[in-house]
């Protein structure tokens, strides 16, 4: 309930009256404890997020410039190279820039892919001790198991 200033009563209320009477003090115990069942009522309607939640909208945000990225340069690269059979080199080990012969063969084995195959056979690390073996030592291995494979054969069938 709005209070009337005492200078002048009829043009000006004063809607929050800053003495420590006990009226004033229940009217604010009354508004605060209204405010405070408000922001609890509205805290406990809404759902709150779950942490997977919340990882996806930071997933999202991250996506988002690479889409741009995808939508703005990637896709009217391809019209253009459609189109109008013009490349225009982006990632290094594209063909480079210049206009497209379209009737020059397709070859599978380019002279980039020969190179690339290379690097990856020099790159392969051996995947188990048998991959480094010289073939000697395989022959070897080989008919180590053999002779063990028949011994344990044998002491099955006799038993």
């Amino acid at each position: 309930m709005p209070m009337y200033n005492d200078k002048n009563s009829s043009l000006f209320f004063n809607w929050r009256p800053n003495d420590n009477g006990a009226l004033t003090n229940i009217r604010y115990r009354l508004e605060a404890s209204k405010w405070a069942n408000a922001v609890n009522s509205a805290q406990t309607r809404l759902p709150r997020g779950t942490f997977m939640g919340e990882l996806n909208n930071v997933g999202m945000f991250l996506s988002l410039p690479l889409v741009l990225i995808f939508l703005i340069l990637l896709i009217p690269i391809q019209i253009i190279k459609g189109l109008f059979g013009f490349n225009i080199k982006v990632f290094p080990g594209d063909e480079p820039t210049g206009w497209i012969d379209k009737n020059a063969p397709i070859v599978p084995d380019s002279p980039r892919l020969k190179y690339l195959k290379e690097q990856a056979a020099k790159n392969r690390k051996p995947t188990c001790e048998y991959d480094s073996m010289s073939q000697e030592d395989k022959m070897k291995l080989v008919n180590f198991v053999k002779a063990e494979t028949a011994k344990s054969k044998a002491r099955a069938q006799s038993k």
